[in-house]
């Protein structure tokens, strides 16, 4: 037994099994709750982003950046355009930091709301 002492039960530091082998791996190894190999009663605490975060993030994003649209000296369809290219990279940056993996409910959450937030400000700058 004390020969054992410093030579741990598991060199590699690897986790011994995850909770739920049928989940497959995500690209980023490092995300989810898994288990030690002393038992699930012990999970690790490590971050994983949930979908509200992305969801959320693009939309305060996307709500202070078409504002700023407004102050530029850009009126009409050219602001439009340039209010829709906004937009798009928008949801482009959302949906590759990991919103692409979100549940397909998430996916059209997230785009209905970015298109009326883009519509409000579509309609604000015609009107002007």
């Amino acid at each position: 037994m004390t020969r054992d002492k410093d030579r741990p039960a598991n060199p590699e530091g690897r986790m011994a099994r995850e909770i739920d082998p049928g989940v497959p791996r995500t690209p980023d190894e490092d995300i989810g709750v898994r288990s030690t190999d002393i038992g699930s009663f012990l999970p690790e605490a490590t971050y994983r982003a949930v979908p509200i975060v992305w969801f959320v993030s693009a939309l305060m994003v996307q709500f202070f950046a078409l504002p700023f649209l407004l102050s530029l000296p850009v009126i009409g369809v050219a602001l439009v355009a340039l209010s829709m290219v906004v937009s798009v990279m928008v949801r482009y940056w959302t949906f590759r930091r990991g919103m692409s993996r979100a549940s397909r409910a998430w996916k059209i959450a997230t785009d209905v709301f970015l298109l009326l937030n883009w519509a409000w400000l579509s309609g604000i700058a015609l009107v002007r």
